[in-house]
């Protein structure tokens, strides 16, 4: 007898000592709708460090998205783009205009913050780190 509760002393605390681990079992967490179909980009963001705004509307599912930038002029986009893989929703944004040829935006949409985080390479430049914080209010592009 006392050597049953010795053993079951033993594994008590040798299973005690194992780290928790994850269930498989637990599903992961659900990205919203409106994340996975890119329509979250809709509307005003502007970078906190200046008047640099990007106005964005027309969310298709094909990945192509209407986008106006603004420094604070209108700037000409060439083309804007929107992927949602690995589980992360980037945007390309890349601009052609007088002094602004080859310039582009890296961003990915961070669901913790709210904001569009990512990078900016100007025209024959090395990129520097930027963010994008939603306005609110109606859009106009």
């Amino acid at each position: 007898m006392r050597l049953h509760s010795i053993a079951a002393i033993l594994i008590g605390l040798s299973c005690s000592s194992l780290p928790a681990q994850p269930s498989e079992t637990e599903p992961a967490a659900e990205v919203p709708a409106a994340v996975k179909s890119g329509k979250v980009l809709e509307g005003s963001w502007q970078r906190p460090d200046g008047d640099y705004v990007v106005k964005i509307s027309a969310v298709t599912e094909n990945g192509m998205m209407q986008a106006g930038y603004f420094n604070p002029r209108p700037i000409r986009v060439a083309s804007a783009r929107w992927r949602f893989g690995g589980n992360r929703l980037q945007v390309r944004i890349d601009l052609n205009d007088t002094g602004y040829e080859g310039s582009y935006y890296l961003l990915q949409f961070n669901p913790e913050s709210g904001k569009l985080e990512g990078e900016y390479t100007p025209a024959g430049q090395g990129g520097f780190p930027v963010e994008f914080e939603r306005q609110l209010g109606p859009i106009a592009l």
